[in-house]
This record gives C-alpha cells, structure tokens and sequence, in this order.
C-alpha cells in the first residue's frame, strides 16, 4: 500500500510496526531487572512501578519512532527480521518518515507531560523523574543529529546504557529514590549483555549501514568487531562471578551461570551468522536469571 493513500488503518498499523512490537518488551524485561532488584532491597509500591513502567515503555517507544525516522536509509537496504534491519515499515509504504517523527514528538511529549506530573505529584519519587529525562534525551540523541551517536561509533554503548541501566535504574528509583552506587555496579552485566544484543543487530546490518555512511562498531572494524563482542560476553558472565557475594547475591551469578551454554553459542557464532537472534537470546536470558536470582535470594534469604 503506497505511503501517500490516506487510510486509518493503513496508518495505525504503519505506527504498529514501527513500534518494533519483537524488541519493545524487551524495554519491559529491562525494567524488570530494576523491580526484581529494588525488591531484593525493600517493600515495593506497586502503584509506583506501574507509573514507573508506563513512562518507561512510552520513552522507548518514542525512541523507536525516533530511529525509524533517522534510519529510513538504511532500513530501505536492510533485511528486516523484527529485531535488525528497522520495522520495514517505511519501506514498504506503510508509514513514511514524517509520521515517524510525528509519532516520535507526540509520544515524547505525552511521556513528558506524564513524567511531570507523575514527578510534581509524588506519584514517582524525584530522581526517577530525572532518570525518565535522562532517558527520554538520550533515546533522541541515540538517532537523530546533530548527535546521532549510532551513526558515530557510540551507538552499541549508548544503547546498552538506555537498556541495561537507566531502564532497570527507573525501576529501582520508583522504589527507593535516588540509586546508591552499589545499584550500578549490580546493573553492571546487564549493560554487558545489552552489549551482545546491540553488537549483534548491528552486525545482521553492517552492509546497508556501511552504503549510508552509518558508523556502527561492525562497519568500523568489519569481522574484527568479535573482539568487542566476546569482551561483551566476557563481562555478561565473568563481572557475575567477580561481583558474587559482596555485590551480587550468589543466587544471580549461579542464576547467570546456568545460562553459559546459550553465551558460549554465541561465542562460536559471532561474525559467522548474519543472525541477531544468538546475541538476543543470550541478553534476554541473562535478563531473566538476574530476575530469578534475586528473587531466589529475596524468598530465601
């Protein structure tokens, strides 16, 4: 269906795929690091975390609005798989770059607008409201010039630190305002293994990355980029055990562990699939045993 026919449900589900519905529950699983976390550490006010969840999934969603505006070049030469490549939706006529960034400033505004008054009322404690800005800024300057930073070398970190840490970071300040440092150093493998994933999508897009002038870590070091990859990997399981016991209940890094055989497959894999599921998978299931793990250690300590 051409971009230019006018149609409401041609448009609502062009906004649908842009949304990118396979990696925004990842931005919910993120966030559920942050509760599982906060709720190894105190009491939880439920209301509080599902203010905190909604402004959060509202951000990454403007952020993807966001990039699918700015990466219109190269998701026309992508492959798209749901996680790499963009949503296509652009490509195939059903949405175009305005509604993408009409859809980007209006979500960012009802997120803003929400996030104020959620921080003005109480509803969310101060320094979560700062976290969702921190956040909100972040996602546009992840795209959009004249930061762009995914199309500069800094993309992978940037991403990582969206999802690995403010994220799970927004989650804990609903809980128990302002993060002590102890937070960051825990969220620590969590970035790690939003490293893979983000490695790995850029990878699947290196050749259309590379015709547009987009600068990812693969376009920039070719095949050479595993070495940031299993350094990536290498701090997903090896900060874990660093960290058990002082840091990071024993129950998470045995919880992590367990999950090694899915790391030490996409180690064999890296540059040798154009796939971003191994990456994926290995950062959703390091998500979910720091979920376990410190519910584990919350039931039973």
């Amino acid at each position: 269906m051409p971009a230019q026919t006018i149609s409401l449900p041609y448009t609502l589900y062009g906004l649908w795929l842009m949304s990118r519905p396979l990696i925004l529950p990842s931005g919910a699983l993120a966030y559920a690091v942050g509760v599982a976390l906060a709720f190894a550490a105190g009491p939880i006010d439920w209301s509080r975390q599902a203010i905190g969840l909604t402004l959060t999934m509202l951000a990454n969603l403007a952020a993807h609005y966001a990039d699918e505006y700015a990466d219109a070049d190269t998701d026309a030469l992508a492959n798209h798989t749901g996680v790499s490549g963009g949503s296509g939706a652009i490509a195939a006529g059903y949405a175009s770059r305005p509604l993408a960034l009409w859809a980007a400033f209006v979500v960012s505004g009802i997120t803003l607008i929400g996030g104020a008054w959620a921080t003005l009322s109480g509803a969310i404690p101060f320094a979560a409201g700062v976290i969702l800005l921190i956040g909100l800024l972040g996602g546009w300057a992840y795209s959009l010039p004249p930061i762009a930073l995914e199309r500069r070398g800094w993309g992978e970190l940037a991403n990582a630190l969206l999802g690995g840490l403010l994220m799970p970071l927004m989650a804990y300040a609903c809980a128990h305002g302002l993060p002590p440092l102890r937070v960051y150093a825990q969220l620590a493998p969590v970035v790690a293994a939003a490293l893979v994933c983000i490695i790995g999508v850029h990878w699947a897009d290196r050749h259309a990355d590379a015709q547009v002038g987009k600068y990812t870590l693969a376009v920039m070091y070719g095949k050479q980029v595993r070495w940031w990859w299993w350094f990536s990997l290498a701090l997903a399981y090896g900060l874990p055990v660093a960290l058990a016991g002082w840091v990071l209940p024993n129950e998470v890094t045995i919880a992590c562990l367990l999950t090694l055989p899915v790391g030490l497959y996409t180690a064999i894999r890296l540059t040798r699939t154009d796939s971003p599921a191994p990456g994926a998978t290995t950062m959703v299931v390091l998500m979910l045993a720091h979920i376990a793990g410190y519910l584990v250690a919350t039931f039973t300590g």
